[in-house]
């Protein structure tokens, strides 16, 4: 599969305001009222903003999980940690949903490799299926690959099974800011 983005992901991500630490879930659900709602966002916390503005608007002391949930491509939306940690990827996906996940953890020197749930089962090996074993058939990485480059090889194969890449254009679009209690 020879289909890569046009810049770095997480370059885009670092010059937003988002990282060094990155957790993010993409789900194939395209409300996203809805993915708030099965996150148990606070519906008084949610605002309409873009990814830099929501980056920003994080209190150092809040004691609520912050995310910031975005349309990604069509059936699909990105959930973005911004503080806290996420909910489990089961709960989400429930009612035949899928949802993939992704931790890349700098400071740990840890990334770990994409969780996939689907109707409410985890499969950790889900790249090894034919399904989507295709879209990162061309990607190599090792004991040796630094870990952003790691990162970004996963962040391709999320691209391509979601059919979009984290771009420009996704950056700078509106999403929910939210937080859960």
């Amino acid at each position: 599969m020879d289909s890569l983005p046009a810049e770095s992901q997480y370059r885009l991500l670092s010059e937003h305001g988002i990282g060094p630490e990155f957790q993010a879930q993409w789900v194939d659900i395209e409300d996203l009222r809805e993915v708030a709602l099965r996150l148990q966002v606070a519906p008084e916390t949610m605002v309409s903003c873009d990814i830099k503005t929501a980056a920003r608007s994080i209190p150092p002391s809040s004691r609520m999980e912050q995310v910031w949930i975005s349309s990604l491509n069509p059936g699909w939306s990105h959930v973005l940690r911004l503080s806290g940690s996420l909910p489990s990827p089961v709960e989400l996906s429930l009612d035949g949903h899928r949802v993939f996940e992704v931790t890349y953890l700098a400071s740990v020197g840890e990334v770990d490799p994409p969780f996939y749930a689907h109707d409410g089962e985890l499969n950790v090996e889900f790249l090894a299926e034919e399904e989507y074993s295709v879209c990162c058939a061309d990607l190599r990485f090792n004991d040796q690959t630094p870990l952003p480059d790691v990162l970004e090889q996963y962040l391709v194969v999320l691209g391509r099974i979601t059919g979009r890449f984290l771009d420009r254009d996704w950056v700078s679009s509106p999403g929910l800011l939210g937080g859960i209690p």
